[in-house]
């Protein structure tokens, strides 16, 4: 896999094509589930997860795909999963969803 990637353990992120929803990879596809999600522990899985990411990009089934920490805390990845942070109010109703 080129390029620099994060720290093991790893896992496959992207967003559903259709859906838009945050998907991850699984030994079974993409599940909207993160805790059944392929975790890489050692170079080998990271590399199949890396011929994951290439397939996925050929495949055009999500969008986006990209390796994260398994363990990763970080705020876009909390947004990801959590939704806008916005509170829409009054203006929910002309929001288009």
């Amino acid at each position: 896999m080129a390029g620099k990637r994060p720290p093991l353990p790893l896992i496959l992120t992207a967003n559903d094509l259709f859906g838009g929803d945050v998907v991850y990879f699984t030994r079974n596809g993409w599940s909207a589930d993160r805790g059944q999600a392929f975790v890489a522990v050692d170079e080998a899985g990271a590399e199949a997860l890396g011929a994951a990411l290439e397939d996925a990009v050929a495949e055009g089934a999500v969008v986006d795909p990209y390796l994260i920490d398994a363990g990763q805390a970080h705020y876009r990845e909390r947004i990801r999963l959590s939704g806008p942070t916005v509170a829409y109010g009054a203006e929910a109703s002309h929001v288009s969803l």
